[in-house]
């Protein structure tokens, strides 16, 4: 009987840690994927995955509200002339367009809160008003704002991006 328990407790556990193999699509070379950017959320995913190595162009248009109802606090994608050390980005302008690239690891379940653990491995870069990334690790493809406090921003940017062919975005 206790032999029956133990291989149960240990049963549950390892089922417990799963390897996630979530498959978005690929972006397509040289084709143009336009975004519509809110700046009162944190990430939004743009739902696809890119490869270690890519190079990705992109443009960025629009102005933004880094709070609402301050007519001192509006910035394009290069964001407004602040930086913080409570930022993502702390040597990048606050409010500035930023990407990050998500690899799911393992979604793991506390065992006794039931709560979902993600284990991820992250990568932040800079995006602004335009220019070429070059992708520092695969994964999930995610925009979002250099900024922690979002939720009484207003606005959006216009992002567009293409993973290019060679060195030469035109």
């Amino acid at each position: 009987m206790i032999f029956a328990f133990v291989f149960l407790c240990f049963f549950f556990h390892v089922y417990a840690i799963q390897e996630v193999d979530i498959e978005y699509p690929k972006l397509k070379k040289n084709r143009v994927y336009r975004i519509e950017f809110p700046a009162n959320r944190h990430w939004v995913s743009i739902g696809y995955s890119v490869e270690k190595g890519e190079t990705i162009y992109f443009s960025a248009e629009g102005t933004i509200s880094l709070q609402k109802g301050n007519p001192k606090a509006y910035c394009g994608p290069n964001g407004y002339n602040l930086k913080t050390m409570q930022q993502p980005i702390t040597d990048k302008n606050i409010g500035a367009l930023i990407g990050r690239v998500v690899l799911l690891v393992s979604i793991e379940e506390d065992e006794e809160t039931g709560e979902e653990i993600r284990n991820e491995i992250i990568k932040e870069f800079y995006i602004g008003e335009e220019g070429e990334v070059v992708v520092p690790i695969e994964g999930e493809l995610q925009l979002g704002i250099n900024e922690l406090v979002v939720e009484d921003n207003e606005g959006n940017f216009q992002v567009n991006m293409r993973l290019i062919e060679d060195e030469t975005i035109h």
